[in-house]
């Protein structure tokens, strides 16, 4: 996307490492810590890229929590809260494998067609 600021074009496509997809899915945080009971916190996934995805979660988490993400069914990736605004939050991936790269991919790919 390229924006014109006082004669200047930035062209903001180029700032991130993976291109985003508009989705609207289920999406649950898992919060398992010692000496607490796991809790699952639902919301709503509306952005997804291979590097991580934004949601409107049912809870506020700090920044730089991090959380067990279960983006559909077989499918849960740990996720650091990266950026939150109310209950809209920016997570971004961490420590995944090769397969849930993989299905990461095929879920942007289903997202972008």
């Amino acid at each position: 996307m390229l924006v014109s600021d006082d004669d200047r074009t930035l062209d903001y496509s180029t700032q991130r490492r993976f291109p985003r997809y508009p989705v609207d899915r289920p999406l649950y945080a898992v919060l398992n810590w010692p000496d607490t009971p796991t809790m699952t916190v639902s919301g709503r996934c509306h952005v997804i890229g291979e590097g991580g995805v934004g949601a409107v979660m049912s809870q506020q988490f700090r920044l730089g929590e991090v959380v067990y993400l279960q983006l559909k069914d077989g499918l849960r990736v740990y996720a650091a809260v990266r950026s939150q605004r109310g209950f809209a939050h920016g997570f971004e991936f961490v420590l995944l494998r090769d397969a849930q790269r993989h299905s990461i991919r095929q879920l942007c790919g289903s997202a972008s067609s």
